[in-house]
């Protein structure tokens, strides 16, 4: 019977481990970092800003293209003559006329600021006055048609003379999007960054758990060897009140430690951008605490290599950096604002004129000598604003606007070589208190064995045994806080040092498993 019990049971661990396994979430940093940059709102919301920025690129650059002006009308005329008009002796008092019109046209603006515009007219008109303007009679309804096509280039010659004055727009919409993309790897190493902590106190607080499980355990061994040494008469009962208090203290820190795993599995969840449910499917930690020897850790490197490379890596700084060409871009087209308005036109003509009906008369009037005309000409026209009030207010704010912007950038670049200091020696501080707390750790694992063993052999007091015991307890857990410690230490110098990332074709590669074990490597 006690064996089929177990057969049972056996079955219902594995039944529910499986399903444990299918419906967890595989908690290892590649998989989480693949996690985070799908479901992480924030680095979504970064892809968005790209994507605007894109679409303002393509507005900006608008003002290039090539524009097709059309127009086409179509009229009739009634009038009544007047008595005294000649022309009611041919018309009897009504004079009627069709007109027609159509035109077409290419426009466009080139980034040197010159201005081209071909254009191409088309005139018809009719009427029932059966005599021409040359007073011949010809009939009723004769048409007239002119037709004229017209070259004309304005080039400015002051202000918004030269591509960078006419495109400034275009180009600081160009360095917009640069910056936006540096500001989603800026903010996806931040991303990053938070879910690295979070997954290293996520696994602090498990292994933490682990050890608080392990000391309750050793304390109701405690408490079950007591009572055999009392039962033998080799221990007063007094004894039992002691060990059984101390077990429910650690107890209560048992509990304790569940919580603290409960909190860091959903903040870990929350970095990744899983929802609650989703969050408390993710499943115990894979990955280890980095080891000192792995690490390739070297205390002599030299710390102005580090802050170069956080300088020439970091993706913010790089974001200020576009952000600045794009001001001083605005400053100069500001300044050359302030000049006046002159511009040279060219222009060419070339037209004709036609009398006659049928398709004919209408195609043949560009080749016909007779009515044809040409007309070549340049012209030169100002426009100067006195006061100019406007030129000036917007120069002395593009001044101001770049002034700004460079000491932001000067204040960002000394931020982050004091975090790059600091960070670096915080690692240092880090190894040397993990290799002390390793070293106090294997000392009190020996002196509690020795001390339990006394215990038994009724060699030492229960006083001594479990003093012995909470400073196992709280060697074991120091060790793990180092190794948390030295672990974010690790990935907190990868982020200051713009290391953390993998840029690929534009693209963010999500950090491999090396960037949270190995101290970055500066040439």
């Amino acid at each position: 019977m006690i064996n089929k019990s177990l057969y049972l049971l056996g079955i219902l661990l594995i039944l529910s481990t499986t399903t444990f396994s299918q419906s967890s979430i595989e908690c290892n940093l590649f998989n989480l970092s693949e996690l985070t940059l799908k479901n992480n709102l924030t680095i979504r919301g970064g892809e968005l800003s790209i994507d605007r920025a894109k679409a303002n690129t393509i507005v900006q650059g608008s003002i290039f293209d090539y524009q097709l002006i059309s127009s086409a009308s179509a009229s009739q005329n009634k009038e009544n003559l007047f008595e005294v008009d000649p022309r009611n002796d041919i018309l009897s008092g009504k004079l009627e006329a069709f007109n027609s019109d159509f035109s077409i046209g290419l426009q466009r603006k080139f980034r040197s600021g010159l201005y081209a515009n071909l254009s191409l007219d088309y005139s018809q008109a009719s009427d029932n006055y059966p005599f021409n303007r040359f007073n011949q009679e010809v009939g009723s309804g004769v048409s007239d048609h002119k037709v004229s096509t017209t070259l004309s280039l304005t080039q400015p010659l002051l202000k918004g003379r030269g591509e960078k004055n006419v495109a400034v727009v275009e180009k600081v919409s160009i360095l917009n999007l640069e910056s936006a993309e540096n500001n989603y790897r800026a903010t996806n190493s931040i991303e990053f960054l938070q879910m690295g902590v979070a997954y290293w106190q996520y696994l602090g607080a498990y292994k933490s758990l682990i050890i608080y499980e392990e000391n309750e355990q050793r304390v109701r061994n405690v408490l079950q060897n007591t009572i055999e040494l009392v039962k033998a008469d080799k221990k007063p009962a007094s004894d039992l009140y002691q060990i059984q208090a101390d077990l429910a203290s650690q107890e209560r820190q048992t509990k304790q430690a569940e919580q603290s795993l409960h909190n860091t599995r959903l903040n870990l969840g929350r970095t990744i951008g899983l929802d609650e449910k989703e969050s408390q499917k993710i499943g115990i930690p894979q990955n280890e605490f980095p080891e000192i020897f792995d690490t390739s850790f070297n205390e002599d490197i030299n710390i102005e290599k580090l802050m170069s490379s956080a300088v020439a890596n970091r993706a913010d700084i790089k974001s200020y950096e576009t952000i600045l060409e794009g001001l001083e871009l605005q400053l100069a087209s500001a300044k050359n604002n302030l000049k006046p308005q002159l511009d040279l036109t060219g222009f060419v003509n070339y037209g004709g004129m036609n009398m006659g009906n049928g398709i004919d008369y209408t195609f043949n009037t560009f080749t016909n000598k007779q009515g044809s005309n040409y007309l070549l000409g340049l012209k030169l026209n100002l426009q100067l604003s006195l006061n100019n009030k406007y030129a000036k207010g917007s120069f002395l704010q593009s001044k101001t606007t770049l002034a700004e912007q460079q000491v932001s950038y000067e204040n960002l670049k000394n931020n982050t070589n004091i975090n790059v200091n600091i960070t670096f020696h915080n690692l240092i501080n880090s190894v040397s208190i993990l290799e002390k707390a390793s070293e106090s750790l294997e000392l009190y694992k020996k002196v509690f064995a020795n001390e339990e063993e006394k215990f038994h052999n009724g060699m030492t007091t229960l006083l001594n045994l479990l003093l012995l015991q909470e400073r196992l307890t709280y060697s074991q857990l120091e060790y793990i806080r180092s190794q948390q410690q030295f672990a974010i230490a690790i990935i907190n110098l990868r982020y200051e040092t713009g290391t953390l990332l993998t840029v690929k074709d534009n693209f963010i590669v999500t950090p491999k498993n090396d960037v949270f074990y190995q101290f970055p490597i500066i040439k």
